[in-house]
């Protein structure tokens, strides 16, 4: 029910009515500044990568695609900005392809470590350690459920580069939290 709300209001703003995005807006905007915060972890950054991911909102509500939810759509607009932050900051580091191909997919036994510690703040913190590459791979791993082929794609990188920040990410997420 809330999804098809969503949707009458980005086809209100792509009208041009403005309480529709104010609504839109109000909805979401903990989140979209609280996705970018944890991700930037710099106030002013993650401000201005909520207010141009709101801007991105308006500027494309006309080519909103019902392929899936207007929270999804959202996020992944943030999302972006956040990459091109880093990338921007040079935080971001692609890995070589030839190196990693060969390494198992971990997604599902990142699925159960995070099932099994999900409100731990042990977690938050083995979590906040991680490179910014492996937290937003894994955050479109498990948070918008994307495979290791969609994530490669959105980002611009090997699905080998994927498979590694996983891997790494698992890595040092089970050694944060003692995990074998």
């Amino acid at each position: 029910m809330a999804n098809d709300q969503d949707l009458i209001l980005i086809k209100l703003i792509s009208e041009g009515d403005s309480k529709s995005f104010e609504s839109l807006m109000l909805k979401y905007q903990k989140l979209v500044y609280g996705y970018s915060f944890k991700m930037l972890k710099d106030k002013q950054k993650a401000e201005d990568v909520t207010q141009e991911a709101w801007m991105r909102v308006i500027k494309n509500s006309q080519n909103f695609k019902q392929t899936g939810s207007v929270k999804a759509w959202i996020l992944s607009i943030t999302r972006n900005l956040v990459i091109d932050e880093f990338r921007q900051s040079k935080k971001w580091v692609e890995l070589e392809d030839e190196k990693w191909d060969a390494i198992e997919d971990t997604q599902s036994d990142l699925e159960s470590l995070f099932a099994e510690h999900e409100r731990g703040e042990a977690l938050k913190a083995a979590f906040e350690g991680l490179a910014e590459n492996q937290k937003i791979i894994l955050s479109m791993v498990l948070i918008e459920e994307l495979n290791q082929s969609e994530v490669a794609v959105k980002l611009g990188i090997s699905v080998g580069a994927v498979k590694a920040s996983l891997f790494r990410a698992r890595e040092s997420l089970k050694k944060a939290l003692g995990v074998k």
